[in-house]
This record gives structure tokens, sequence and C-alpha cells, in this order.
């Protein structure tokens, strides 16, 4: 299932009005407990009689959730003993720490700990919550030491000690969990940075906090386009026209109209040089081929030919493996201005604009930017993974478009509604990945509103590669093998 992501003020700001109707910090704290305990039962049936669960806990919040959890697995009759991490505790650690020692409850130092890791089947890092602004040290470095050097499962309550909450950033040192369990929403620092090298697998469990802010997290529930039905035809699925290729890059705008047709597309025509055409008509099957005048292999501006192109199509994809194409601004900005369906710029399009930003303003059509992160820093400017976020969502608003700024977590925005998804693999990083996703977006425009669209066509082309690349392997998967891998499931 879904969930929103949030930023820590946004977090902190859900927390202070679950307060004002009734869930103080002792309902927050037992509630998070009982959602950790829960998410354990897989490793608690595992268990074998002489295992033991570590819980780590400092003195703060994020040691109260990890101590009412301790509590409660001493009550199951677990072997269980708390790490005493801090020398101080707030008031709601230490209420937990008499309730767990007076049940019997077992409470030792780091160094006992040290001596004792290769016992422990379980190690739950409840040391630092969502607060973390600064390198850890002492007894957290030690700490974080101790549970990377076990073998123990290790679970991490809310955020993995030592990764920011906003950025994914390694403060220094972080645990490599196995599992994090995000309490109440997820956290930026999840999926951005190195979250998701420091997470392992993130879970949201809900402790009674309502979120109604944040992004949204991409699942297989979010909107995707509907089934087709049995009184339809080709029309009915979008004309997709996709403008692109150059004498070194032939592949690029073959991918894209593939993914397109294999995604759903009713009718794609790819628009390329005419000097090229002999390396197309020997390749294409399904899509039809219109034939631009060029120079070099690359096409030149000509309205007439612009002006036919647009007649009858829904949406336009420009870029991919356009290269540096002298007329391409030109192109662009009489595409954006005249063309009254939607334009998605890709690739070689976005450097494009990155040196003529105007081209697009002012524009007709609906408009989609897809940029990778370098080119997102070159459209906007170096960025902070703490601020990515944000300006995309002010990127986004500023140029009246959807922003698809691409990365291992893609952040999808129009400037209103916003998306983060991370569903995929490393075996995305290579060459194709771009063009396949700006046919899924086109194909998925037909039938969605253009955020929608984009989400739902990051979110199927992340699962595609993860379950193909189960199949063929990370580093063997291709773009075209996800097309044809979609085209079989």
């Amino acid at each position: 299932m879904s969930g929103r992501v949030l930023g820590v003020k946004q977090m902190r700001e859900c927390e202070r009005a679950a307060a004002d109707y009734g869930l103080d910090e002792d309902i927050l704290i037992e509630n998070a407990a009982a959602a950790i305990h829960k998410r354990m039962s897989e490793y608690i049936r595992g268990l074998r009689k002489n295992d033991t669960i570590a819980v780590f806990v400092g003195g703060g919040n994020n040691g109260a959730d990890g101590l009412s959890l301790a509590r409660r697995l001493l009550i199951d009759g677990i072997n269980v003993e708390v790490v005493a991490v801090s020398e101080s505790f707030n008031a709601a650690c230490e209420k937990r720490l008499r309730a767990f020692s007076a049940l019997g409850g077992k409470v030792i130092s780091l160094a006992r700990a040290a001596a004792r890791a290769d016992m422990y089947a379980v190690a739950v890092d409840a040391v630092l919550g969502i607060g973390l602004s600064r390198d850890v040290e002492g007894d957290t470095k030690t700490a974080v030491g101790i549970m990377n050097g076990c073998d123990a499962k290790k679970i991490a309550v809310d955020v993995p000690t030592g990764l920011g909450a906003d950025d994914g950033r390694v403060y220094g040192t972080a645990v490599k969990a196995d599992v994090t369990v995000a309490l109440g929403a997820y956290k930026y620092g999840h999926f951005l940075g190195s979250g998701a090298d420091y997470c392992g697998e993130t879970v949201l469990e809900q402790i009674g906090i309502k979120v109604e802010c944040g992004a949204v997290l991409c699942a297989k529930d979010t909107p995707k386009p509907p089934a087709r039905k049995r009184c339809s035809h080709k029309g009915d699925y979008g004309r997709i026209k996709i403008m692109g290729g150059s004498p070194s890059m032939i592949g690029a705008p073959l991918i894209a109209a593939e993914a397109a047709l294999a995604y759903g597309a009713g009718l794609v025509t790819l628009c390329v040089a005419n000097s090229l055409a002999d390396a197309y008509r020997s390749r294409i099957k399904e899509a039809t081929l219109a034939l631009l005048s060029d120079n070099g292999g690359f096409f030149t501006f000509d309205k007439a030919a612009l002006d036919s192109l647009f007649v009858g199509a829904d949406v336009l994809v420009i870029g991919p493996g356009m290269g540096g194409n002298p007329d391409a601004a030109k192109i662009i900005g009489y595409a954006c201005r005249n063309f009254g369906g939607t334009v998605i710029l890709d690739a070689d399009a976005l450097n494009v604009l990155a040196v003529n930003p105007e081209i697009t303003k002012g524009h007709k059509c609906r408009l989609i930017l897809t940029p990778h992160r370098g080119e997102f820093v070159r459209l906007y400017g170096k960025t902070e993974e703490s601020e990515i976020v944000a300006k995309s969502q002010r990127a986004a608003e500023e140029s009246n478009a959807v922003v698809v700024c691409k990365s291992n977590t893609t952040i999808i925005t129009d400037g209103i509604a916003t998306y983060i998804n991370a569903r995929g693999t490393a075996a995305q990083a290579k060459g194709g990945s771009g063009d396949m996703l700006a046919g899924i977006i086109a194909a998925y425009c037909a039938c969605l509103p253009a955020v929608q669209a984009c989400a739902a066509a990051c979110y199927a082309a992340g699962d595609t590669a993860v379950r193909a690349a189960a199949e063929i392997g990370e580093n063997a998967l291709k773009a075209s093998d996800c097309i044809e891998y979609a085209k079989r499931t």
C-alpha cells in the first residue's frame, strides 16, 4: 500500500496535532512499540530456545519506543535485554526502564553488549530518531559499530541511527538495517541519498497520527490506466508521436516507441530524419514512420511539417537521441506554443531547455519535463538532497509543468500533488532506461491526468525492471529486455 512521505518538520507538526486530539506522547510510544512488535512476529517465530533479542536504546522518545517493545517481548517470554546507549534518559524512558526492570528485565552496558554480540539473533536499533543533525560520536558511534558488526537481523525504529531523516545523509556512520519500521509516515530520508542502502526494507506502520500532508509513495495502488473496454479502438488509447534520433543515437527513439506500444498506446509514430530512414525501416513493426527534412541526420525546423505532425496527435515526445540539433530550440519552442496536446521533453531536449529557458514560457501544451539528476542541475542549479523535493515542486509551479526528477528515487510533481517512486533496481542505471520511461509516460498520458500518468509510469517502469532483473540479472538487464518482459507478463 502507498503511504505519505514527510520531512521532519511536517512529521513534528502532525505529532503536535495528534496531541490536540488526545494522542499524547505515552499513547504514541505504546502504539509505536505495538506496531514494531507486530512487524517482528516472523523473527520471533524463528527464534531458537537460547536466542536473544538486544534492544539498543537512546535517551529520547526513540529509546522509549524501544523500551516499551522490550517490555512486550519480555512478557512474551522471549530472551531480551536492553542495551543502554545513553547515560541520561527523558521521563518517558525512565518510566519504561522502571517497568522493564520491575518485570525482571535485564539492562546491560555497551561493553557487555559488545562481548555478547555473537549471541544476538535480532538487534533492534532504538537509539536516535528523526532529529539527528550532526555526526554521531561517543557511545552512539560505539553502538552503531556493535550492531553493524554482529550477524543479527537488524530492525531500525523509524530511521536507522546515523541517517538523516530529511535527506538520507549518513552522519559519519549509520546502522545498516535489514528492516526499518517507519512510524506514522515514511520519511524522505528513507529514500533519498543513501537511505535505501541503510534502511533495508522500509515498511510503514500507522500509530494513530493523522497524516494528510507530504508526498505520496508510489505503490501497486497508485492510480493506473483503466482496463481496456471491449468496445474500443486504437484511437481510444492515445496517438503518440516521438521526435528524436541522430546519426550516433538511432536506438533511443526506437526504445521510447516500443515502450509506448508495450504499455498500451494505441498508435505510435516515429518522427526521424529523412536521411536516417533506412536505419529505421528495418527495425519498426507496429509503429509508423514520419520522415522529417534534415541536415546531416539532424532534423531541421519546418513549420509546415510540424503542423502536419500535430494533427491528430495526443502526445508529442521530443528529445530521445536527438543529439546536438542546431534547430532544436526552434522546434521545441514552436511545439510548446502551438501543439494543444501533451509535450514530453526528455533527454537532449532538456539540455536545449537549460540553455534556452524561455522557449517553453507561455506554452499552450500540457508540459512534462523528465530530467535525471544531472539534467536537473543544468536546468535549476546545484541542489542539496534535503531541498530536492521542494525545488522540484517550485520548478513545476514556476514552469506550469509536471517535473519528473529521475534517480534511484524519483520525484514526480506538478507543484500541487507530489509522488515519490522508490520502486526500481540498480539494473536501471543503464542507457535506454530514460527512453523507456518517456515512452511509458506517453502511453499513460492518453488515459490519466499528467501527474498521475507520470507517477504510474515511474512505478510501472521500476516494477518491470525489478521483476525482469530477478529473471535475467541486474548486470545483464537492458531497457529492451524490460520492454520484452512487459510484453509477456
